[in-house]
């Protein structure tokens, strides 16, 4: 794992957060932003080269089968109960009462998927930083920005 790859996936957890805290930003941005973590997250997936399990662990594939179906059943159902995205497109989707709820349990298996996810790739991020930091202190000249 690259530093830079680990300063990304912070900006994707940054922008998650936001993203999932509509009484934080209001509903329009929350809907926006939302698209943005869309776009951020799967970009996320597709930097780490782990795809939907590239490293062979059946754990790691369920868990990004998880991550990936419930982002998506998340963006999917938040777009057709949207207030601000549709009706700025002069769109609008029928059935708020099957995608409100479907919004509602993919953001909480979403939200614990993440959970995991951290807890599980988080002491790795955490090793390129500590060994950043290490050698920044052995050497005592450090740059503020070395690419790894």
């Amino acid at each position: 794992m690259k530093r830079s790859h680990v300063l990304f996936d912070v900006v994707v957890l940054v922008v998650y957060l936001l993203a999932s805290n509509p009484a934080l930003t209001g509903i329009p941005l929350h809907e926006f932003v939302g698209l943005g973590a869309f776009v951020a997250i799967a970009a996320h997936v597709v930097v780490s080269a782990d795809g939907l399990g590239g490293r062979g662990r059946v754990g790691q594939l369920i868990l990004n089968a998880v991550l990936l179906l419930s982002l998506a059943a998340c963006v999917v159902s938040g777009v057709m109960v949207s207030g601000t995205v549709l009706p700025s497109r002069g769109l609008y989707a029928t059935g708020y009462h099957f995608w409100d709820p479907l919004h509602a349990v993919a953001a909480k298996v979403l939200l614990a998927a993440l959970l995991v996810h951290v807890v599980v790739r988080g002491p790795a991020a955490l090793a390129v930083l500590r060994r950043r930091r290490d050698l920044c202190d052995e050497g005592g000249d450090c740059p503020a920005w070395q690419p790894t």
